[in-house]
């Protein structure tokens, strides 16, 4: 791991380039970087005092450590957040303490709140924290992009980027930092709305509209209705046939050309993650819409009849976003969740660390493919592991975060989508019945 004065030095050329954007201060005019005050195992690079954001002060790393402090008294930090098959409580719980620890010297707590399903409830549940005028149930909000935009519409994030405590920020490539300055951080390099394809089957597709190919008939398992997966499925499709997908009329014959052409050859719509990976398994059907985990994960295992297809024009992404909300109890140790996720603790884990190395070989495979998603800049490839077969088998699985960025182009508009997918669900039923 580099050590925090090499850090240092990148986080503050890059809060120099992105000062006129975000308005906040790096570090006061005074600080210099040839001293290190040591913790326990990770150097801190300042001397005198940086200005925090969210609290709003200089803090010097003893002000940190009583802050932290502070904060760990109030109890543990709350993040919503996926479930990671599981690995959110035999893995993140135990390295984010430790990442805590390791530079601060403080021992801290933190709650995941997860879940696959209905996740529009943390929402929910923020809205009705302010209210009542009570504090947020959640420091973090460990989500989809849709939710960060959600957030940014209703005027509930916190800006707090850059800042000091979050210097693994430094280490992305800017493609993946400029769109959500100063109020998140991507910490995926995709999510990609994706299916599962029979790559000996059906390894011939490279277009959304390849869908309605008749030999393709009862081969395609689609999202659930109500996924948004599907959504983001029906505005890709008017886009690839060269509609505007808010223009009701031109959405309403990309629907239209879906259910005429695409539709005859669905053998089911299910979002049920065991039922895809029971059909894709089988053979039973050559393409099934889930989410890029999915083939990452099938390759993994060594199925490698079963993977991922980057498929034209764009593909949509779903990416995490880590922000934190107005007024929550935990500013700063959010803050160091959000570094953690930039880290290569989170990034690339060691798979022999608790929370894998318990697990049976191949399954730990998988749950690690799913759990990452590929380097967001050139930095993080030097931890691409060994076991994979180094980067050129990685990079047969994973996109080079280069190599993405013409698919992830094109961002769809979740506040909109959000707003008219019931519509676009309603017509598309009456069609298909």
């Amino acid at each position: 791991m580099d050590s925090w004065k090499n850090v240092a030095i990148v986080a503050i050329l890059i809060a120099i380039i992105f000062m006129g954007t975000t308005g906040y201060l790096l570090a006061n005019p005074v600080v210099k970087i040839e001293k290190e005050v040591v913790t326990k195992e990770i150097k801190w690079p300042w001397e005198g005092k940086v200005w925090i954001p969210i609290v709003n002060e200089y803090m010097s790393y003893d002000d940190l450590v009583e802050a932290i402090k502070a904060e760990a008294a109030k109890g543990p930090l709350k993040v919503a957040d996926w479930t990671y098959w599981g690995l959110v409580d035999t893995y993140f719980i135990d390295s984010f303490k430790n990442y805590v620890k390791e530079r601060y010297g403080v021992d801290v707590e933190i709650d995941f709140v997860g879940t696959q399903e209905a996740k529009g409830g943390f929402m929910y549940q923020l809205y009705s924290a302010y209210a009542t005028g009570t504090p947020p149930p959640y420091d973090v909000l460990h989500l989809e992009v849709n939710f960060f935009w959600e957030a940014i519409n209703k005027e509930i994030a916190e800006p707090f980027l850059p800042s000091p405590i979050v210097p693994n920020l430094m280490h992305l490539d800017s493609f993946f930092i400029k769109p959500y300055l100063p109020y998140g951080a991507q910490f995926q390099q995709h999510a990609f709305v994706a299916p599962v394809v029979n790559l000996e089957k059906a390894g011939w597709i490279d277009e959304w509209t390849d869908f309605a190919d008749p030999r393709l008939k009862g081969k395609i398992t689609l999202w659930s209705m109500t996924d948004n997966g599907f959504w983001a499925f029906l505005a890709t499709i008017a886009i690839s046939l060269g509609y505007d997908y808010k223009n009701e009329t031109q959405m309403r014959e990309a629907i239209k050309w879906v259910a005429e052409n695409v539709h005859p050859n669905v053998y089911k719509y299910t979002s049920d993650e065991a039922e895809i990976i029971e059909l894709s398994e089988n053979n039973v059907t050559w393409i099934n819409c889930y989410w890029c985990c999915s083939p990452e994960m099938e390759q993994a295992a060594g199925r490698k009849w079963l993977g991922p297809r980057l498929l034209k024009p764009f593909m949509p992404s779903l990416h995490g976003v880590a922000w934190i909300p107005k007024g929550v109890q935990h500013p700063i140790l959010a803050q160091l969740y959000v570094d953690w996720l930039l880290s290569p603790d989170f990034q690339f884990p060691d798979i022999n660390a608790t929370g894998f190395a318990e697990l049976d070989p191949v399954t730990a495979k998988q749950l690690w493919a799913g759990m990452t998603e590929g380097p967001m800049g050139p930095y993080y490839e030097q931890f691409i592991p060994d076991w994979w077969g180094g980067k050129e088998e990685y990079y047969k699985v994973f996109p080079r975060w280069d190599i993405v960025k013409p698919y992830l182009e094109i961002q769809l508009d979740w506040v909109y989508i959000n707003e008219h997918a019931e519509d676009w669900i309603s017509y598309y039923q009456e069609l298909i019945s």
